[in-house]
């Protein structure tokens, strides 16, 4: 099942993006589930994490497609965002959030699919495992690759992420679990480390991203095990 977001303040528009859809999904056999939008702020509001893919209008009232996009991004780095415009230059600074690609209305069902395919090769590309983390005053939704370290504050975890600090009710144990598989490992109790940002180890440092953090004598066997399994692409 393949999640698509249609993000479009022309009502038409949208029924014709949801027919291309339907005609796809007959044609392909593959499964769409739809969330549509008529409105770029009420789409960031509403944004809970759950799309792999999103059809996003330009230009818009209240808030426009350019803007929805970048605050999307602080939350999720591996949405599809495939842009729609009534003018290709406004589509230019696509790089920025880095967007798949843009379409130019009048819509036809040929570029529409084209699109799609690329969106949908996107999606399949970047299925890493996602987290959903429920902050006191927001939902992020990232992918594991884009955590750095986890570590446990009293009731709270800490996530240090590509794009800030966040914090979370919760478990490092549960986390471990959630994260098995995924190149992670603890170099003390409670701190749990992703191994694709393990840049050097020392007699009691092992250095994250230019962060160094302490490594205790009973985890660094264990720790060192655990990174050349990495390395060795065995983890």
């Amino acid at each position: 099942m393949i999640r698509i977001g249609l993000i479009d303040d022309d009502l038409d528009h949208l029924r014709l993006m949801k027919s291309f859809l339907t005609q796809y999904e007959k044609e392909e056999k593959v499964n769409f589930s739809m969330k549509e939008f008529n409105d770029g702020l009420n789409f960031v509001e509403d944004y809970d994490g759950n799309l792999d893919v999103i059809f996003l209008d330009i230009e818009m009232p209240h808030m426009d497609g350019m803007t929805a996009a970048k605050k999307i991004r602080e939350k999720d780095q591996a949405l599809g965002i495939v842009f729609v415009t009534n003018m290709a230059q406004y589509a230019i600074h696509g790089y920025e959030v880095n967007a798949i690609d843009f379409i130019v209305k009048p819509v036809s069902y040929y570029v529409f699919t084209d699109k799609l395919n690329k969106a949908i090769r996107f999606s399949r590309l970047n299925m890493e495992k996602d987290f959903v983390i429920h902050t006191e005053d927001s939902i992020i939704k990232l992918t594991s690759s884009q955590i750095i370290y986890v570590e446990k504050d009293k009731n709270y975890l800490v996530f240090h992420t590509k794009q800030g600090v966040c914090r979370s009710r919760g478990t490092i144990s549960e986390l471990e679990q959630q994260l098995s598989r995924e190149g992670f490992s603890e170099c003390i109790n409670g701190c749990l480390v992703n191994l694709k940002y393990v840049t050097k180890m020392e007699k009691d440092t092992v250095w994250v991203d230019e962060v160094p953090l302490p490594i205790t004598r009973r985890r660094k066997k264990e720790f060192k095990e655990d990174f050349m399994k990495y390395l060795g692409g065995d983890f």
